[in-house]
């Protein structure tokens, strides 16, 4: 019986003392997936961030190209208002000048 006991105490014993390693091994195992997730997020975060200022400079260069774009057409557009504005005017004032011969004589 008291042989019994004693193996009941020791197996009692290696259970708390299996129990204990297997805390820390858990406890570990835990330090070890936390970190490895710190470090996923900080990766996520460096592409996205990277992915971000690629984007915007495309984007960047894209508006440049669409504002000198703009620009040039707006340059091509008052050329061209410029030249029917004198077309015109040459046109109205030899209309008028037509007008006044008609009407008062040369």
């Amino acid at each position: 019986m008291k042989e019994a006991l004693e193996k009941i105490a020791q197996a009692e014993a290696e259970n708390e003392q299996a129990q204990v390693e297997l805390e820390l091994a858990l406890s570990r195992f835990r330090e070890q997936k936390e970190q490895a997730l710190t470090q996923f997020t900080e990766e996520l975060k460096a592409e996205r961030t990277q992915a971000f200022a690629e984007k915007e400079t495309i984007l960047a260069a894209e508006l440049k190209a669409e504002k000198e774009q703009l620009v040039e057409e707006a340059k091509k557009d008052l050329v061209d208002y410029q030249v029917r504005y004198e077309k015109r005017h040459t046109e109205i004032v030899t209309e008028i000048i037509e007008r006044v011969k008609g009407t008062y004589g040369s």
